[in-house]
């Protein structure tokens, strides 16, 4: 039974992934890049303002690092990873279709939205509910919105809808926002958006699609009456895969590393949002790529 043998093997396709497999690549490696898509949450940004020389889309820009990273010898195989072992001194990769093995490997998967698990949010999901004001702002042109929570990308999805639906509510648990001062001054100033502090969502009703969304607000009850509710209320790693291998993790479960992107595992190293790394932008995600890409050769050039 033949099996596709790398020097090293990058699990996930985003800023992380893709400038860890560019340097890989450089350093005259066999290299894998085996994610579920190309961009991960990268491709829900509306607009990057604090990559350095770039101003534009989440998806613009990865499509540059996609097609930077494609100028060299780099298999990409789009499927997910189920599961990872180690036989010896390689790395098995098992997806559904096939199993590949690798002698160093780097995690980069990054994270998934998080579920506010209220009534109404699995079953009219796609109908008003979206996790991503990128792909679905323009079906809400002139229309009410609501967005939940509180965070940088709370604030910016909230940004980008005032600019394109008649009115925008920012519902968030907090006293007050957790977003850049920039992000804060700019809100306040859009005559079309109202923020409920100190509240929670509880139930999101419609019929066919999304009707209203009843809130607790400093202990009252209220419907706002909406036909779209954007949900930012943060992420959760995508490190399920590598369970039965035992990486040390932190109480969020996210892969723990060291300055050289390290885990606890000897051969094994880990970039981007996936990472115990408190500054979750596509700035450090490359920047823990390329990190994370020198330490594997570094070790590997050692085994030899």
């Amino acid at each position: 039974d033949y099996m596709e043998t790398y020097d090293i093997i990058i699990i996930g396709g985003g800023p992380a992934g893709l400038t860890a497999g560019l340097y890989s690549a450089r350093n005259g490696l066999k290299v894998g890049i085996v994610s579920k898509d190309i961009g991960g949450t990268a491709n829900s940004i509306l607009r990057i303002e604090n990559w350095p020389g770039y101003s534009g889309s989440g998806p613009e820009l990865i499509k540059k690092f996609y097609e930077h990273a494609k100028e060299y010898e780099i298999d990409f195989i789009i499927e997910e990873v189920d599961l990872i072992e180690k036989k010896g001194k390689k790395f098995i990769i098992k997806t559904k279709k096939q199993e590949l093995n690798c002698k160093a490997l780097i995690i980069a998967t990054g994270t998934e939205r998080k579920k506010l698990k209220i009534p109404g949010e699995v079953e009219l999901l796609g109908k008003g509910v979206s996790y991503c004001a990128t792909c679905d702002s323009f079906f809400f042109k002139n229309k009410n919105v609501a967005v939940i929570g509180g965070s940088d990308c709370a604030a910016t999805s909230a940004l980008a809808l005032s600019d394109i639906a008649k009115k925008v509510y920012v519902v968030y648990r907090g006293e007050k926002l957790r977003c850049e001062d920039i992000s804060n001054e700019r809100l306040k100033q859009k005559e079309n958006v109202e923020i409920f502090y100190n509240s929670l969502p509880l139930k999101i009703s419609g019929k066919e699609k999304v009707e209203s969304i009843e809130i607790m607000s400093n202990k009252k009850k209220s419907t706002l009456e909406v036909d779209g509710i954007f949900i930012e209320v943060g992420s959760a790693p995508l490190a399920e895969f590598t369970k039965n291998i035992g990486l040390k993790m932190d109480e969020e479960k996210f892969i723990e590393v060291d300055k050289n992107m390290k885990t606890s595992v000897e051969g094994i190293y880990a970039a981007g949002d996936v990472t115990n790394n408190k500054l979750k932008q596509v700035i450090v995600s490359a920047s823990q790529g390329a990190i994370a890409a020198k330490s594997a050769y570094d070790w590997m050039s050692k085994q030899n």
